[in-house]
């Protein structure tokens, strides 16, 4: 009996590097190659003399020496950014003599031996620099770049877009290329077949006997839907002798429910979908509403959605005709589910450029934040076109998203309505309290945000400093103050007409406190005027002329004084009243002291600020206190089965936004004002900006477009990797310039040019690719082939494969009996005993605690777009094997499910291990296996089950559950 392996030699596939560390390192490492992705090029050059070059050399030239010795500029005539131009040197002669420092020119400069001629001008290099470079030079100034690669990748902010776009495999347009004849033809059933075996008779090769029909179905069943086929479907498939029989098959499968749950999952590692937002604080980090993202592209994969529509929905749902159906809103979810890197939105809106850039086109644009792209034809300037339509969108508050449907039970959402209306009352009674706190402190304290504003417009005159009693008026009060006197002021011009003439000493050079007694002496005659327009309210000039103010922060205090005792008449009123029961007065008795009274209470006055304003001046403490109180509301969003989905959208600001680009990736440095608008080496020269609101439905339109040369190549690429295991593209996320090149360019490019003749069409791709005799032949080696091609690439078997975590769950839940088929809503937390029986897919993702069994098998990174998952094999998935709660569990059940100690007393053990077989396996045991069965379960006769212990039969069900040929697919 086969067991699985504890380690073998793995193939390592690292993940993405992590955001943080990438914008950290991201003018060093964008400017040096890939020592693994330049082996090509590299054969004659040792590799640690590459490895020098990449990280101690190529940075120092791009830092010093091309600003003035590069692509756009050549001081004489001297260009350092090619081996070739180095060679060629400058109008004074060579630049270097590899293997000979001292006569070389370049080494001299630097170290500022010539007094004629010393560089950098700016100053000496650092000497570890120099020596680096010397140390260089000595080795004969390896370079490793081909003259080609010279040629064809980009400089220091250089694009030549007509090399690129005429040579580059990945920005042709996508040709319709005839079907080529071969001479085994016999073979083919299927056009993809023709391509394959064309390749293959090249080299003398052919395709590999087909697979018997029970490892078909179910390679075919665990590759659509992540489940096995049931003995009883393999039996009658094996023995269903219609030559249609299998295609039926494909049609079932892809009609199945857990279709979409299976290709679902793919496409969800492409959207680094997860459950929480990462580090954020004090709120609420689990997203309420995630889940509808996921079940959306369930159900889009389950209709078969064209892939443009899906495209189209996922970028720009909300501006779509839904035709009154609003479940496609969640498709926004796409750009919404992201980490939220503490809130900086830039990051944010980075993260969603590397999300439809790498996740739609194979493109890696995110590189082009600091810098114009290395390599590939993306400039900073197309970066940050991209960001704009992204910051030209907002998101709308948890509360005010969308509803797109209703939970499933009417009293659990009653239930849930009445508690969110509790804690929703405990936020704005909170608020409005500390509003109410805001307001009265604002009625006693006019005097002091009257100082800072005659302080923020420079009334005062000399050395003259306000005089707060704690600490100055928040900047919003006092703007909200400067706004009110320049406008609101004219409604109580007796009340502030003496401040407007105070305020007009600024431009006046003089004695203040006699300029103020000239100002008083003119408004007293006013004082007793009828006509409102020149009256003068009482109380202030009474104040003014009793205390004569000696600077300008003294007439802030008059009318602090003035209003602080008005305020407090008014309240010794309310409080007389409310202490002899009687009804409140709504005036004062004195009008003057009345008409400031007004003032105060005016909802149009600051001091009246209505709880939302106020809202917006509250200190860190009270800003805290509401976020608990919010976190609160959200975390019933998240945990009540009441609350109702709702879709996690993005709208168009009324505003869209032009950006300019950060130089350096730096927000705080401006270059250019750039348009939105699409990448220019694929919308090409006359492209023209984006002109409906934030752009995002035109840019997916692009995106989504035939004429688009990236779109279809890069997703029917990904279809045929999850089929075949590797893509025919190996960077399945980067089709750019230093891609690996597809191994059947032109059967990429009929895949993807029948893809979308068919409507882009997912379902009817599977079937072409899985009706072909390429999917379907065998996996066993041939000596001959694997001379030739040991790597497999071109196809001429089938690879087993181990299952995805997900699917070898699924399969366990499957065969122990106790998979649900509960689909849809609120994830569950899959490392929990009891076992929550739902498929994996719907299980809780944590981008900061993700799961330890995730880890053991390779799940996606969730911190950004996977295309493709690593591959390992560790220790920890044979332990996992072996001891997990799951595996022991499940065991168990699937025991109970088959009775099969009461099977092996009733009808022999025999009978029992066949029915194990059948459940587990879907095949019967050979004599062989009957007998070690046997033996096995002799050996363990005597062991009952306690809760410490398995007994036999459920160590056996345990052993067939974790072999090789459970855990793989041929």
């Amino acid at each position: 009996m086969k067991r699985l392996p504890i380690c073998s030699s793995p193939t390592v596939k690292s993940h993405l590097i992590p955001k943080a560390f990438y914008l950290a390192a991201c003018v060093y490492l964008s400017c040096t190659a890939s020592f693994e992705a330049n082996a090509a090029n590299t054969k004659k050059i040792p590799a640690e003399q590459v490895e020098f070059f990449e990280k101690e050399i190529r940075p120092v030239l791009v830092k010093r020496c091309y600003a003035c010795h590069g692509s756009k500029k050549q001081e004489a005539s001297l260009r350092l950014d090619s081996h070739a131009w180095m060679m060629k040197g400058s109008d004074t002669g060579a630049a270097v003599v590899p293997g000979d420092p001292q006569k070389s020119r370049l080494i001299q400069v630097i170290q500022y031996h010539d007094d004629d001629s010393q560089m950098p001008p700016e100053g000496k290099m650092p000497p570890q620099e120099i020596a680096a470079l010397t140390r260089w030079v000595k080795m004969g100034t390896p370079w490793p770049y081909s003259e080609k690669d010279a040629k064809a990748v980009p400089g220091d902010g250089a694009y030549d877009y007509e090399t690129l776009s005429s040579s580059h495999w990945s920005f042709q347009p996508v040709s319709k290329p005839s079907v080529p004849p071969v001479k085994n033809d016999q073979l083919a059933l299927s056009p993809v077949d023709h391509f394959v075996l064309a390749r293959l008779e090249e080299k003398g090769l052919s395709l590999s006997p087909p697979a018997d029909q029970r490892k078909l179905i179910r390679r075919a069943c665990l590759d659509l839907t992540g489940l096995p086929p049931t003995y009883a479907e393999v039996e009658a498939f094996v023995n269903d002798k219609d030559p249609q029989a299998y295609e039926k098959l494909i049609d079932r499968l892809l009609a199945s429910p857990e279709y979409g749950e299976r290709w679902g999952r793919h496409w969800l590692d492409v959207a680094r979908y997860a459950d929480t937002k990462g580090y954020v604080f004090t709120s609420e980090r689990r997203y309420p509403y995630s889940y509808t993202y996921r079940d959306y592209v369930i159900r889009a994969f389950n209709e078969d959605l064209p892939f443009n529509q899906f495209i189209l929905e996922q970028l720009a749902a909300d501006q779509l005709d839904r035709k009154g159906d609003d479940r496609s809103l969640a498709a926004l979810g796409f750009l919404t589910v992201g980490r939220r890197y503490r809130g900086n939105i830039h990051d944010i809106t980075d993260d969603r450029i590397d999300l439809v850039s790498r996740g739609l086109l194979g493109l890696t644009a995110s590189c082009a934040r600091c810098h114009d792209h290395k390599f590939d034809p993306v400039p900073i300037k197309d970066y940050y076109s991209l960001y704009s339509v992204f910051v030209s969108s907002y998101e709308p508050e948890e509360k005010d998203l969308p509803l797109i449907g209703k939970p499933k039970s009417e009293k659990a959402y009653e239930k849930y309505q009445e508690e969110r209306a509790k804690r929703q009352k405990k936020v704005d009674d909170y608020v409005h309290a500390e509003a109410d706190k805001f307001r009265a402190l604002a009625r006693l304290s006019v005097g002091e945000v009257l100082q800072a504003v005659a302080e923020k417009q420079n009334l005062a005159q000399g050395d003259e400093k306000p005089q707060y009693s704690k600490e100055a008026p928040h900047r919003r009060y006092v703007d909200l103050w400067r706004a009110f006197l320049g406008k609101k002021s004219k409604d109580y011009r007796s009340v502030f007409a003496p401040w407007s003439e105070f305020a007009g000493l600024k431009k006046q050079k003089g004695d203040f406190a006699r300029q103020s007694a000239e100002i008083i002496e003119k408004l007293s005659k006013a004082e007793a005027e009828t006509d409102p327009n020149k009256r003068i309210n009482r109380l202030v000039i009474h104040a003014l002329k009793n205390n004569p103010p000696q600077s300008m922060y003294d007439v802030c205090r008059v009318y602090g004084s003035v209003f602080k005792e008005v305020e407090e008449a008014w309240l010794k009123t309310v409080a007389d009243a409310t202490k002899a029961k009687t009804a409140a007065p709504e005036k004062l008795d004195d009008p003057a002291a009345e008409e400031l009274r007004q003032i105060l209470y005016d909802s149009e006055t600051p001091t009246a600020s209505n709880d939302e304003v106020a809202l917006s001046m509250f200190n860190r403490a009270q800003r805290n206190r509401i976020r608990q109180l919010e976190k609160e509301l959200a975390t019933l969003d998240v945990t009540s089965p009441g609350a109702p989905p709702r879709a996690m959208v993005m709208y168009d600001k009324d505003q869209p936004v032009t950006s300019f680009v950060h130089l350096r990736g730096n927000p705080g440095r401006r270059g250019d004002k750039v348009p939105r608008q699409f990448f220019r080496i694929l919308a090409g020269e006359d492209r023209k900006p984006f002109a409906k609101g934030s752009g995002r439905l035109e840019l997916a339109q692009a995106i989504a477009s035939a004429d688009n040369p990236l779109t279809a190549r890069v997703f029917v690429n990904r279809v045929w990797m999850h089929h075949f295991g590797e893509g025919l593209v190996r960077t399945p996320s980067d089709f750019g310039v230093r891609s690996d090149p597809p191994t059947h360019p032109e059967l990429l490019d009929y895949l993807a040019s029948r893809f979308m003749d068919e409507g882009w069409s997912v379902k009817k791709l599977h079937k072409l690719i899985m009706l072909s005799a390429t999917y379907k032949q065998g996996a066993q080696d041939n000596p001959e082939a694997i001379l030739v091609d040991a790597d497999n690439r071109l196809l001429w078997k089938h690879v087993p494969r181990r299952l995805s975590f997900e699917a070898m769950r699924d399969s366990i839940l499957f065969v122990s009996g106790q998979l649900s088929d509960d689909r849809g809503g609120r994830s569950f937390q899959i490392d929990q005993i009891p076992t929550e029986p739902r498929r994996t897919v719907y299980s809780f993702i944590d981008r900061n605690n993700l799961p330890n069994v995730f880890r053991t098998f390779d799940f996606a990174n969730v911190e950004s777009s996977t295309a493709e998952r690593p591959y390992t094999t560790v220790p920890q998935q044979a332990l996992f094997a072996m001891n997990s709660p799951l595996l022991l569990e499940q065991s168990a059940l699937l025991v109970k499910d088959l009775d099969l100690e009461k099977v092996a007393a009733d009808k022999g053990i025999e009978a029992a291990i066949t029915q194990l077989y059948h459940r587990v396996l879907a095949r019967n045991p050979a004599l062989e296996e009957i007998e070690l069965g046997r033996q096995f379960l002799e050996h363990h006769r005597d062991q009952v089950k306690t809760p410490a212990r398995m007994s036999g039969w459920e160590k056996y069900a345990q052993v067939l559950c974790t072999s090789n040929e459970f855990m793989f697919v041929d």
